[in-house]
This record gives structure tokens, sequence and C-alpha cells, in this order.
């Protein structure tokens, strides 16, 4: 591995356990082999997929972790990059003030078969987002998870992560914080109006009324997160395998038992079929809300007027008979974050053009970063913060869970963009189906169909104006002056280019009641996906209802909790 000739001693210590990787990587366009099978193949390399296949690994299983998209990270062969990394082992992934180069330049990086923005490269969202690490706040688990699935069946899960994955609020190698000017005219104010500071991860359970520093999952002034543990403790084992550059279009099965899956080289056509150990092995999906569904309806798993359109497809050839069908609800429960931009200005918010980092960076700060991992490319852009989170209980009684997030985008070079998640306590649903060229689309946008929704976003808008009323200069942009805030929430479209944060969860629902009987349900306790016996979905799509803030952490703790239970089930009946 390379790194900067000037890279500091201090850094360099942290940077050498990263060298001690291993894995077996290359591509299915050159592996697949007839002869060869693992215990398990795990699906997706996101939050879900690298966590339990680490833990799977590690248990002494042969573990094959396939990722349709390239490396990100450096560390992971990874080449996307700027002229001004050339010579270093970081790429565009690794430096948290590129994170936003996603949406300048996707191309590679984002996937191509859904419409939503999702990260197709190694490492999933966990490699292309702004890396915000929340620990959740135990009614995510409480009000929205069934029995074996609560915050106090989560604790030692939650720990084991936290304990990898600490998180910082300083991600810079110095301790300083730059570009603070925004979260300390917001926080000022905040406080004035009464709303108390807290160190969000040293107590998730306060979040009515409170702010912070936003939390990121940034390490050694790098992107951290699963890419810089779980994958690296995994490759370190002779038992996992890894391959990118490689596409899963369906599990192969007989009834309702898998025998492997069939995959394509990315762009190159058909690969074969990569089986699982005969009687015991297990497939286990991690392609996030969107992938899995799509997943399990190319293996006939789903709605059935989901699986004729795969019938009718190119796919229709290979795809198991309709009388192997197994009828779920996959698709439905389709879930995202309410979001509701509003934009203020005030003359101490200073812009920092981290787009133009990509082209055009200030030298000095790119000199500073390569040599010591400190200053603003150390940090996520826009520069985001503070968060502050609100409790408005509906007229329903029901408990609404708002997590505000305030970043700084520029407009005039003194603008702020603060957005309103809707997270615990929404009922708003929707369902995602496919087009004939199976690319995933959201049918009905699943905002605000509830009124006392509605009525809450309201209320929790009018609290921030009130709070932020003292503010000596700052100036409402959106909504204007003139606008109540229900004028404004009732004039924005409930659609997901307006109202979506792209943190979408719920496709393949968690729960007891079985979805052939005319339940809800995709997958059971266990993540089983029920009509079979060794296929479980384990990501954002199992989750049953919106957890308060960006969903990273929860993915990567219940894919821990996951493990242990996939673990402790006995061999498949088959």
């Amino acid at each position: 591995m390379h790194f900067h000739s000037k890279l500091s001693a201090a850094a360099a210590v942290g940077f050498f356990w990263l060298q001690l990787v291993s894995a077996q990587t290359g591509s299915a366009c050159s592996s697949v082999s007839s002869d060869q099978a693992f215990d398990y193949i795990v699906i997706g390399s996101g939050a879900g997929g690298i966590p339990i296949a680490d833990r799977l690994s590690e248990a002494g299983h042969t573990v094959l972790l396939v990722e349709k998209g390239p490396a990100s990270s450096g560390r992971w062969g990874g080449t996307m990059k700027p002229k001004w990394l050339d010579g270093t082992n970081l790429t565009r992934f690794d430096v948290p003030g590129l994170c936003n180069q996603i949406w300048a330049d996707p191309v590679g990086v984002s996937c191509t078969d859904v419409d939503q923005m999702a990260g197709c490269v190694l490492g999933g969202g966990t490699a292309v987002n702004a890396g915000l690490w929340w620990k959740p706040h135990p009614a995510d688990w409480d009000t929205n998870f069934p029995t074996g699935w609560q915050s106090q069946d989560l604790l030692e899960a939650t720990n084991r992560v936290f304990a990898r994955i600490p998180g910082t609020t300083h991600p810079s190698m110095d301790g300083n914080r730059y570009l603070s000017q925004g979260f300390d005219m917001l926080g000022g104010s905040l406080d004035k109006a009464g709303w108390k500071y807290v160190v969000a991860n040293e107590h998730p359970e306060e979040k009515n009324r409170t702010y912070g520093h936003s939390t990121f999952m940034y390490s050694f002034g790098e992107r951290g997160g699963p890419l810089a543990t779980y994958l690296v403790s995994a490759s370190s084992r002779k038992t996992f395998t890894l391959w990118t550059h490689t596409v899963a279009k369906r599990v192969v099965r007989t009834g309702g038992h898998v025998t492997g899956v069939e995959l394509e080289c990315n762009g190159a056509g058909h690969a074969g079929v990569v089986s699982v150990t005969p009687k015991t092995g297990r497939v286990i999906l991690a392609a996030g809300a969107f992938g899995s569904p799509k997943l399990l309806f190319r293996s006939g798993i789903g709605p059935t007027d989901q699986l004729n359109i795969v019938k009718n497809t190119t796919d229709g050839p290979t795809m198991i008979g309709s009388e192997s069908w197994i009828t779920l609800p996959v698709g439905y429960n389709l879930n995202d974050h309410v979001g509701t931009d509003v934009e203020i200005s005030h003359p101490d918010v200073v812009f920092y053009d981290y787009y133009g980092a990509w082209n055009a960076p200030i030298l000095s700060d790119t000199e500073t970063y390569l040599n010591n991992r400190t200053g603003p490319l150390a940090q996520a852009a826009p520069n985001i913060g503070p968060i502050f989170w609100e409790i408005i209980k509906g007229a329903d009684g029901v408990d609404r869970h708002f997590h505000w997030q305030a970043r700084v985008e520029g407009a005039l070079n003194t603008s702020m963009t603060v957005t309103q998640y809707l997270g615990t306590g929404s009922k708003s649903r929707g369902r995602m189906t496919i087009t004939r060229q199976l690319n995933t689309i959201v049918s009905t946008p699943p905002y605000l169909r509830d009124e006392n929704d509605k009525k809450a976003v309201v209320q929790s808008l009018i609290s921030l104006q009130e709070s932020l009323s003292g503010v000596e200069g700052l100036t409402w942009i959106t909504p204007k002056a003139n606008v109540t805030a229900e004028q404004f929430i009732n004039s924005i479209p409930a659609i997901p280019s307006r109202r979506g944060s792209n943190h979408w969860i719920g496709t393949a629902k968690m729960g007891t009641d079985d979805g052939r009987a005319g339940g809800t349900a995709v997958v059971d306790l266990n993540l089983l996906v029920y009509g079979t016996d060794n296929l479980f979905v384990v990501d954002a799509s199992i989750i049953p209802g919106m957890v308060t803030a960006n969903p990273s952490a929860a993915i990567v703790i219940l894919s821990e909790h996951a493990a242990t239970k996939i673990l402790a089930l006995p061999p498949p009946a088959s």
C-alpha cells in the first residue's frame, strides 16, 4: 500500500493495521467453479452484508461476499480519485470532504437499476454517504420491532458495534472542528430557547428538545465504518472470499430450499451458479431495500402481479415455475424519512466549496489533509451540524420523533439548509414495484398520508421558527416571512424528489404474521424468508417501521444481532 510521503508518524500508526488483510478477492467472471461451495453466500456488501459476513466467517464457516460494484476505498483496491490524491492509497471514498462527489459524479458509483440514489460499490451506502453515525434511540427498537428485537435484546449487539465503530464528533486528527459558524449561531439560539446540548451517542434516549454535534463513522481522518473494521477482520481469514463486479441475478432453489445463486459478471454476461454447501448451506440477501426485493422477485418470491412481470421479461426462461412461487408481500411497507427542507441565512455563516475540492481544491487544505489528516477535508461535506431533536405528540396520542439536520449549502455564501426527518411514530407507508425492465420504482409515495403526521410536521416547524426567533441578523429564505408553516408544508409535493431522504427501509418486513397467510411479514424473527428453510434477508428492508435518524448504525446493529440468531439455528431440514 502507498502512503503519502509526508504522512505523520501518529497517523501512520493508525493506518498500519489496515495493511494486515489477506482476502481472497476476485470476480465471479474468473472464480465460479462447479466443485466449489460455500456455507454462506452473502449478497450485498453494505451495512448489513459486511458485518454478518464477518461474524459468520469468525464462527468458522466458509463465506462468500458478493458485491455487484467495484472496490471503493483505496485499502481494498479502489482507484477513483481526483488528481491531488495521486500517489496515495486514498480514493474519493476515503476522504470525508469528498463524500458529496456522488451527487456531482455518480457514474460507476451509484446503482443503475434503481430510481433512487444507492451506492453500488464495495461498502454500499456506508462507502458513499456522509458517514453520520447515530446510536439508535431505544424507542426505535421498542416502537417498531417485535419481541426479540427490543432495545434490551439489542443491547449486546449495540455494545459490540460501538466498541468497534465508536464514531467521532471531531473527525479532524487535531481534534478541532472547522467551519463551525453555523453550529455556533444555531446552537446559541437553541440554548436560549431551552434546548439542551447533549453528546448524542452517550445519551441516545435524550431526543426531545436536545441538540449536539454531528457524529461520524470516520476514524484516523478517513472514512471508517464497516469497511475499516468488519471487512478487515473478515479478510484476515482463509474462510472468507470477496467477489466484486459480480451481480447476483437470482437464488436457485428447489421448493423452499436454496441450492445456489446464479451470477453474472457486471456488464459482461453470465458467470454461472455458485453453490451453497449441500444440506446445510445458506444464502443471505443484504442488497438493501430495493436490491433484496429485486432478487426475491427474480427468484419467484413476492406478490403474484410482480412475479408475472418478471415472467414476461428476459428473465422468464430461467425463472422458477409458477407452481413453486412463494407468494409474499415483498415490496410493500416501503418507507423513508419524510424530509422537509427550510433555508435560512446569516452573515456569520461561511460557505466552504466542498464541491470544488475535486478539481480546484484549496492547496493548503489538501496539504494539511495529506500530511496530517486535519482541516476541513477531514470533515463531511457540506459541513453538517448542529443536529437537533424534538418529540411531538399528535392528536392520536402517537409520539412523533423529529431529527433536524443543518448543513451549509452556500447560496449567497451565507445560507444553511435545515432538513427535518420524521422518524419513529410515523405511519406513512407505500409499496415498491418493478417495471418490465426490472427497475425498482416507487408506485405510491409513502409520505404524509396520515393527517396527524402532517400536523406534527407543521408543529415541529413552528417550534423551530420560535426557537430561532431571537437570532439577530437571521433571515428566513424558505418559508418566507409571509408564509405560514402550514401553507409551506402543504405547498411541498409529497414525492420522493421533494420529500425523500433516501433512507429507504421496510420492503421485506420482519414479523410473526406470515405473509403467505395474509400477513404483512416477509421474514420471521430469525430473518428467514417465509416458505424457505435457508434463505435470509439482513438489511434495511426488514425494518418494520422508520427509525429516528440516519439508519446506518441501526442496520449494522441488526446485522450483528441477526448473526447471533442465525448461528444458533439448527441446520435446514432439507
